[in-house]
């Protein structure tokens, strides 16, 4: 079963950042199934491609922002910024610690109410503002 379900995730009015989430969610499950009882090895792929998934994402969306003069771009960028720079030393600490536990607890407690309450406040905000640009 999994830990998030894809359609619990808010939907806002871009559908690449739709298709973004819903990305984030299979990996993330993926990652929460390699941690129960996955080799180190499985649990650190799943946890880069995480990164590389959210470094690509995020870099779509500041395109976006900056090609409509986003006003609050510095924010959301920002934001984007910090998560990307936690989630790095989270993998730092996984390679060397390899602590499950450390690990389980920040991807259900920090990283999945952070996502949701991001796409429900930024996100929204964000995709909203964009949809009514010219293209």
């Amino acid at each position: 079963m999994p830990v998030i379900d894809a359609k619990a995730i808010p939907q806002v009015a871009m559908d690449f950042m739709n298709d973004d989430h819903e990305e984030a969610v299979t990996l993330l499950n993926q990652l929460f199934s390699a941690l129960d009882g996955g080799e180190k090895t499985a649990i650190t792929q799943c946890l880069e491609a995480f990164f590389q998934h959210n470094q690509e994402h995020f870099a779509r969306e500041e395109e976006e922002m900056v090609r409509i003069s986003f006003p609050p771009y510095s924010c959301h960028k920002g934001e984007h910024d910090r998560v990307l720079a936690e989630l790095r030393e989270i993998i730092t600490q996984w390679s060397t610690e390899a602590d499950r536990e450390k690990l389980m607890v920040y991807l259900t407690e920090t990283v999945v109410p952070w996502f949701t309450n991001h796409i429900q406040t930024m996100d929204t905000v964000t995709a909203m503002f964009i949809s009514r640009q010219p293209a």
